[in-house]
């Protein structure tokens, strides 16, 4: 099933990922970011175990304890000045605690409405990053940098109680 779950999230991803992108662009001088590879690779997370919760509402609330060491194959082009840049994403590895809960529940399959997902603490993300090839981490300071700004960010937006939330199907059908 892996192959499967790596084109939708890449493409989900890509969906989130592009307005975002648009959003800061003007607020560098960079003429465009474009993905030119997307796929997380041929290994799949595991899962290391699973709390669920039981509630008294029509839902239904999980936390698996993921872990994840990938052979992702990112590449993203940056165009400025008339020159172009890639960056590659190598040897990703990620542990995290989400909070996947779905709701409502409904008695027309996939039985769920909506997927609501929350971090319930700061993921733990390790990665290399190359520009044209180099590898960027090796540079003093960069490393720590980059892994505790992507940590930050990701828990920002997505720290239990923020959510991120996916509509399924309409509840109202």
């Amino acid at each position: 099933m892996w192959p499967y779950l790596d084109k939708a999230i890449c493409t989900t991803a890509e969906n989130i990922a592009k307005p975002i992108i648009a959003e800061q662009i003007p607020n560098y001088k960079i003429d465009a970011v474009e993905f030119e590879a997307l796929t997380l690779g041929s290994l799949p997370p595991t899962f290391q175990g699973m709390k669920v919760y039981m509630t008294e509402e029509k839902e239904l609330i999980m936390e698996p304890s993921i872990k994840w060491a990938a052979n992702p194959n990112v590449i993203i082009a940056v165009k400025a000045f008339g020159l172009k840049a890639t960056v590659q994403v190598v040897d990703l590895q990620v542990f995290l605690i989400p909070r996947i809960t779905l709701k409502p529940l409904v008695p027309s399959f996939p039985c769920f409405a909506n997927i609501y997902v929350s971090l319930m603490e700061k993921p733990h993300v390790d990665f290399g990053l190359k520009l044209v090839g180099a590898d960027l981490m090796s540079l003093p300071g960069l490393y720590r940098f980059v892994q505790e700004t992507i940590k930050d960010q990701v828990a920002n937006m997505y720290l239990w109680p923020k959510t991120l939330e996916v509509q399924i199907i309409d509840p109202t059908k």
